[in-house]
């Protein structure tokens, strides 16, 4: 019986995908200038870490912010995570390249809707800079996207 290199187990290249999830949320992701409105000038820029970014998302929702639409990104990589793990890797090609559409889409539309900053009215973040925390972040879902698609051509063509 031949034996199977272990990087190159599906579960193991999974494995490397929730590694650049996890390595992406403990680095500096996305710049914000802060504009103050009335003064028409930006006082500050702000770093946002991804696991803040992720953390922040959430609240964007619940508040109907357009670009925190990409915040939903996260449960649909851990859905493919699960589909990919459940042997369905149709369905996790499928929502890994959704997960990677709306991350993408929402989060750069920040570059043109301002978000609110805190609960000052006069205040608000734009978007000026995508750092490698977030396209690490995109990259998990890409990984992950591949490899499905990879597994189900090999199991369409019964070479698993």
């Amino acid at each position: 019986m031949k034996k199977i290199p272990f990087f190159t187990q599906p579960l193991f290249l999974l494995g490397i995908s929730l590694l650049l999830y996890i390595t992406a949320l403990s680095l500096p992701a996305l710049t914000f200038k802060i504009v103050e409105h009335r003064a028409m000038h930006t006082n500050s820029i702000y770093i946002m870490k991804g696991l803040e970014v992720t953390a922040w998302g959430i609240l964007g929702l619940l508040f109907l912010q357009w670009p925190a639409i990409g915040w939903l990104a996260n449960p649909l990589y851990w859905f493919s995570c699960v589909l990919f793990a459940y042997k369905k890797y149709k369905l996790s090609t499928a929502a890994a390249f959704i997960s990677i559409i709306l991350g993408f889409a929402g989060t750069i539309s920040a570059y043109w809707l301002a978000l609110p900053n805190g609960s000052n009215p006069y205040s608000h973040m734009i978007l000026t800079k995508l750092l490698p925390g977030f396209w690490l972040w995109l990259a998990a879902p890409a990984f992950l996207m591949i490899i499905s698609g990879i597994a189900d051509w090999k199991y369409r063509n019964r070479l698993v």
